[in-house]
């Protein structure tokens, strides 16, 4: 009776928290056979010691990290198979880190994780049946199992299987005095202990099958198909209460599964897809974002209290952590659905009127829940920035100008701005400041007005206003930081260290935040006018950041191209938010943000509206956990060749030894944070080889190396959830064997070689002079016998080491430079190329950059298979092999995708040499095999290095790799076949030079800066 009592009031304490959830709809991810699900039918799941969750399909068995499925099925001939496919009942055992599975028709299978050794049982070893229902772990050793025909304890040290009797079992429950309690599919009770089976004289349930069984400290629910849900005692099976399924869900019939959750309330799953919940409130529906559309077959709770649902037909779904920060319903994407556009320009809200700007017209709610409406007079104009007049209209700022709106008829358009497009506004009572492509302007009393002030600012692109007391800051693309005091003319701002490209200003009390496109978010102390700057590497989604927006608590919301970011300027902690998390938007616009008098934050992006509760996100996340999954061998064979690659499984490993043939292998590992899956990030060094820690900014990872010295070596591993706090470090203990002559046995035995001669040499020193100088004589031939070999055998260890060099730097299959090759070839020619740029009188040779794609290789391989398209890949490279000169560079840069390093005084001839290359690829088929010939293309792209030699120092030679690959993909853009480079104009600037290697396009620094060549008549497009 305690126990019970102190569950109720857990439960009362609870509800006003638990009614604040329910009030926000759980927003739902979806995992099916698309994503690597085995099957689309889950039937239970499991979550063991390494955090990773456990999914039984009805055709096998899944491990997931909350980035990728590992899947098992059963398979003739295979070890790792399982005995069967169809697996209805899963338990993990903690203490031995057993997982116990249930199948369908060949009994249980116990998997020792750490060894994937397996032990089985059938009915032929004493089970009552081969289908089973479930499985409870017994603290004392084995399990209790569930069968068709019966309850079971099973054991594996000592083996043994024991009947206990009692029909076909519907669910297994432990108790907390000990022992087990049975729930029979007629709705009968047991209490179960390893060796007995005790019937209760009351029966569990009535009036339909009984299907689930679950306990807690108040009791025992029960769950029957037709018949509801019943909480009993657990002495004597007593009813306490009960509900209807009517009660428990109106509109259902069929109860499908239940869960009990650790909080004391109670999740009831239906067959139409619906999910109840039971607490201290009493029960009521779970508001899901989606129906799911069939029976939910089980629920599960993680270690991290995060819901899992397994359906019939539709697969697994995880209940996003976030579902109560991120608001439902506005920003519903099926709420915008006959919208001219979805990408959302400009917001403006009061109360529950908004009105939002898109790409294509102006929409308007009254209030919340009501109906969209499209504002007339704003049909196909891009709406950038809406503005509150002081006359009780709307400021509706355009690509088309600045119009005025009263609310109701025709907006009036207001002539004069420096340029019609317009990307912000600043509205202060009767003056409105307008942020256009062509400087700043000002409108009082409905009319620009003339303003000397803002003459330097002409012919610059504006982009974001911030009123700070006196002082007006101007963002501007190309321009940076701006200010404009009273009384004075608009000057840039004085502090230095800034990006030119700025797109969103905020203020507190303590600094002045600027976000920049490319450059992340920076923070200018107002007192030392310090500036840091945050970027993705101190844990920012993204660079561009294109509105900033403070919560109550002080933190910075940043909208990018990635998600948003939360700043939090006490600490420095940065939280990501994605699409996993529940946004409809990975992408968002510029400006398009405001926060309600509530305390709600909008966003507006490409794909809709995002509504945030930012109250909701706690200031820290769960931290992730490191997982090393999978170690992979490339053993080396006798004449340095390559056999098949092992892979093994790591999770629970903490040391490794290879031997020196095992010397070229990968780690593979992973971050588990379900709540975060996406923005988790790893981090990991190799202690022995190198002690600074390697980002990959990635969830996923791998450590790989292809000739690791002999030694003692240590894998450290860490990974950061969503506010990028590290957390506890995975290690991994490595020992690398030397080769056999660097063994200490080898050493020893030199040792004894030289003793061994030495006491020859002794003994003989007495013998007579004559006999003494033939023994010297003999002595000095095998000396030098010995000499002799030691050199050749030192030799052939100097070639080998160089062999192994040269494979390094070498891509396996073309057998052409890789990207290591790369980097030692660039380290010794990029100084000598600076000085001779720095010491010519004329014009000096300079790098050009290929960068060469074959178009439609995914084609190659789907049609002929995947060795087909590696002797494509090689014939290629031979082929680009013969039209290279001696002193140039050819690099597989990956896939099918090559780099070209030349040299040429004229950077115009490149364009010879790029159309030399298309001609010899497309003329000339490849012959694959007998009877197959293949006709190729490809697209080039390309740009030289140094760009401009009137700035040589402008743009490292990565940049210009990506700017030629910016080329490739215009060229790929338009007919294939192709070819695409930009060089310098006749008259490059700095800053037009800087702009394009951050991503400008060509026609954004004009062609006095740079020229676009290419084949063809129609001239390529650029994307940014």
């Amino acid at each position: 009776m305690a126990r019970r009592l102190a569950a109720m009031v857990l439960l009362l304490v609870a509800a006003p928290a638990l009614a604040a959830d329910l009030a926000a709809p759980q927003r739902l991810e979806a995992f099916g056979p698309d994503e690597g699900l085995p099957q689309s039918t889950v039937n239970a799941l499991a979550g063991d010691d390494q955090g990773f969750l456990w999914v039984a399909t009805q055709d096998g068995l899944a491990r997931f990290d909350g980035h990728r499925f590992q899947s098992w099925r059963r398979k003739r001939r295979d070890d790792q198979g399982l005995a069967s496919s169809s697996i209805d009942a899963l338990a993990f055992e903690p203490g031995t880190t057993r997982l116990w599975l249930g199948t369908d028709d060949t009994g249980v299978e116990i998997i020792h994780l750490p060894t994937w050794e397996r032990v089985r049982f059938t009915r032929g070893d004493g089970l009552s049946n081969d289908r089973i229902t479930s499985i409870l772990v017994d603290p004392d050793g084995g399990a209790w199992i569930g069968t068709a025909g019966g309850l079971d304890h099973v054991g594996i040290a000592p083996r043994h299987v024991r009947k206990l009797g009692g029909g076909e079992i519907a669910g297994v429950a432990a108790l907390t005095q000990g022992g087990a309690l049975a729930l029979g599919r007629d709705c009968r009770l047991w209490h179960a202990t390893p060796a007995t089976l005790t019937a209760l004289p009351h029966r569990g349930g009535s009036g339909s099958a009984c299907i689930a069984l679950q306990s807690g400290p108040e009791g025992a629910w029960i769950a029957s198909e037709r018949g509801g849900l019943a909480l009993v005692d657990v002495r004597d099976g007593r009813r306490l209460r009960s509900y209807t399924v009517g009660e428990l869900q109106p509109g259902a019939s069929v109860i499908t599964a239940l869960l009990r959750r650790r909080d004391g309330s109670v999740l009831v799953g239906f067959g139409n897809g619906a999910v109840a919940q039971l607490d201290a409130a009493g029960p009521r529906p779970l508001q899901l974002d989606r129906d799911l559309g069939n029976p939910v077959v089980t629920l599960h709770e993680s270690a991290t209290d995060a819901l899992w649902i397994g359906t019939y037909t539709s697969g697994l779904y995880f209940a996003r952590p976030l579902s109560h920060v991120i608001r439902f319903g506005r920003s519903d994407a099926a709420q915008m659905q006959g919208w001219p556009s979805v990408s959302l320009r400009a917001l403006w809200g009061e109360g529950g009127h908004l009105l939002v700007g898109t790409d294509n017209g102006l929409m308007q709610q009254r209030a919340a829940g009501g109906e969209w409406m499209q504002v007339p007079g704003f049909e196909g104009r891009t709406v950038r920035v809406i503005g509150r007049a002081i006359d009780g209209g709307w400021w509706i700022g355009t690509h088309d100008g600045l119009w005025h709106w009263p609310g109701g008829g025709a907006p009036r358009r207001i002539p004069g701005l420096p340029d019609p497009r317009i990307d912000a506004m600043l509205v202060e009572g009767g003056t409105v400041w307008v942020a256009t492509r062509g400087g700043l302007a000002r409108v009082s009393n409905g009319e620009v007005v003339e303003d000397p002030a803002l003459a330097p600012l002409a012919g610059r692109q504006v982009t974001a206003l911030l009123r700070d007391d006196d002082r007006l800051w101007i963002a501007t693309n190309t321009g940076g930081l701006w200010q404009l005091d009273a009384g004075a003319v608009a000057a840039p701002s004085r502090h230095a260290g800034l990006h030119h490209s700025l797109w969103s200003l905020a203020a507190d009390d303590d600094a002045l935040w600027v976000g920049s496109y490319s450059h992340g978010l920076y923070r200018i102390d107002r007192g030392s006018g310090a500036i840091r700057n945050y970027s993705d590497r101190d844990g920012l989604a993204n660079n561009v950041v294109y509105a900033i927006l403070r919560d109550a608590a002080g933190r910075l919301w940043l909208s990018t191209n990635n998600g948003l970011s939360v700043v939090a300027p006490g600490d420095g902690s940065i939280q990501v938010l994605g699409p996993r998390d529940g946004l409809q938007n990975r992408e968002y616009n510029s400006g398009s943000a405001f926060r309600d008098r509530g305390g709600l934050l909008y966003f507006g992006g490409t794909r809709g509206l995002d509504v945030l509760d930012p109250d909701r996100l706690p200031a820290q996340s769960p931290s992730a956990r490191a997982v090393l999954t999978t170690l992979r061998i490339s053993p080396s064979g006798a004449g340095g060749d390559e056999a098949a690659p092992v892979e093994s499984d790591i999770v629970y490993a903490d040391r490794l030894s290879l031997a020196w043939r095992d010397r070229m292998f990968s780690i593979a590992m992973t971050s588990i944070d379900f709540g975060a899956a996406e923005v988790a990030q790893l981090r990991y060094r190799m202690r022995g080889l190198h002690d600074a820690w390697v980002y990959p900014r990635a969830p996923r990872a791998e450590f790989s190396v292809s000739s690791l010295p002999p030694g003692d070596y240590v894998l450290e591993v860490e990974a950061a959830g969503r506010d990028g706090r590290y957390g506890d470090t995975r290690r991994l203990e490595l020992r690398m064997a030397p080769p056999w002559w660097r063994h200490d046995l080898a050493y020893a035995g030199y040792a004894l070689a030289v003793l061994a001669l030495f006491a020859l040499l002794v003994r003989r020193a007495g013998s007579a002079v004559r006999r003494e100088r033939r023994q010297v004589e003999l002595l000095e031939r095998t000396v030098a016998e010995r000499t002799a070999q030691l050199q050749e055998a030192n030799l052939r260890l100097s070639t080998t080491n160089a062999q192994l060099d040269i494979a390094t730097r070498r891509d396996p299959l073309t057998r052409i430079s890789n990207r290591r090759d790369l980097q030692d070839w660039l380290g010794r020619e990029a100084g000598a190329l600076r000085t001779a740029i720095e010491q010519a009188g004329g014009e000096p040779e300079r790098l050009v950059f290929f960068m060469i794609d074959i178009d439609d290789f995914k084609r190659v391989n789907d049609r002929h298979g995947h060795q087909a398209g590696d002797e494509v890949l090689v014939h290629f490279a031979d082929r680009l092999r013969l039209l290279s000169r001696d002193h140039d560079l050819l690099v597989r840069w990956g896939g099918e995708e090559f780099l070209l390093i030349t040299r040429f005084t004229r950077v115009a001839d490149a364009a010879q040499l790029a159309e030399r290359i298309r001609e010899a690829i497309a003329g000339q088929p490849i012959r694959v095999a007998p009877g197959l010939v293949l006709p190729l293309t490809c697209s080039i792209g390309f740009a030289p290095w140094p760009f401009a030699l009137e700035c040589p120092d402008v743009g490292d030679w990565e940049a210009c790799v990506g700017l030629a690959d910016r080329c490739l993909y215009a060229a790929k853009r338009g007919t294939k076949d192709a070819w695409v480079g930009v060089v310098p104009g006749p008259r490059p600037d700095r800053a037009g030079v800087q702009a394009l290697l951050a991503g400008a396009s060509p026609g954004e620094v004009g062609e006095e800066c740079a020229q676009v060549l290419h084949s063809g008549t129609v001239a390529p497009g650029f994307a940014r």
